[in-house]
């Protein structure tokens, strides 16, 4: 197989050369196959340029982003390097990702990742609803003993005096129900997201 891409869109690699056992790519657009293998077979490069030479011997990783029409490739010579393609289309990137599964004979693993953001903030508001629980319940009891709740002055003023106010309309013992209730309710959604937001992703290593 023998096939010379050029993507101008792509953010990293432009050109790329597709060879049996080796690939050939830069980060600047050649426009032309003889213009590209004149520059990356020559002695003089910029300093900023990127002229990558990989041997499909030494791809010990990649992974595919169908989505993106990408692939990652991790590969190791003197140390271990990474770069990533983009292609034009799904029948590009189709053909480059079977290319390197039958030059590398790299196998299949798939590994599930969770997507942090999918649930970071329901675990914060898991959180506070916990810590306004505490709060709550030990405001109740110092109330139900006849002491005093000095909230003080501040920017959280206003959030005290509505614990102040549940605190002495819920009691400590309903305010410990409804607290678990709604904590529980919370740490459930919470991990409902963590589950949903997981997503498969695949490795060939």
């Amino acid at each position: 197989m023998e096939k010379f891409i050029i993507n101008e869109k792509a953010l990293l690699i432009k050109n790329i050369l597709i060879k049996e056992n080796i690939i050939l790519a830069t980060d600047e657009n050649y426009k032309t196959k003889e213009s590209f293998l004149s520059n990356i077979n020559g002695e003089k490069k910029s300093f900023l340029n990127t002229h990558l030479k990989i041997k499909t011997s030494d791809i010990i990783k990649f992974k595919p982003f169908e989505n993106e029409n990408g692939i990652q490739i991790f590969f190791e010579t003197k140390k271990k390097e990474k770069t990533y393609f983009e292609f034009n289309s799904s029948e590009e990137y189709s053909e480059f990702k079977e290319f390197l599964i039958k030059e590398t004979n790299l196998k299949l693993k798939k590994e599930e990742k969770g997507n942090f953001k999918s649930w970071i903030k329901k675990g914060v508001y898991s959180l506070f609803a916990l810590i306004a629980t505490g709060v709550i319940f030990h405001w109740a009891k110092k109330l139900e003993t006849g002491d005093g709740i000095d909230i003080g002055y501040g920017r959280r003023q206003g959030i005290k005096k509505i614990l102040l106010y549940l605190a002495e309309t819920l009691g400590s013992t309903n305010a410990l129900i409804v607290g678990i209730i709604i904590t529980a309710g919370l740490c459930f959604w919470t991990y409902k997201s963590y589950l949903n937001g997981k997503e498969t992703i695949e490795i060939y290593s």
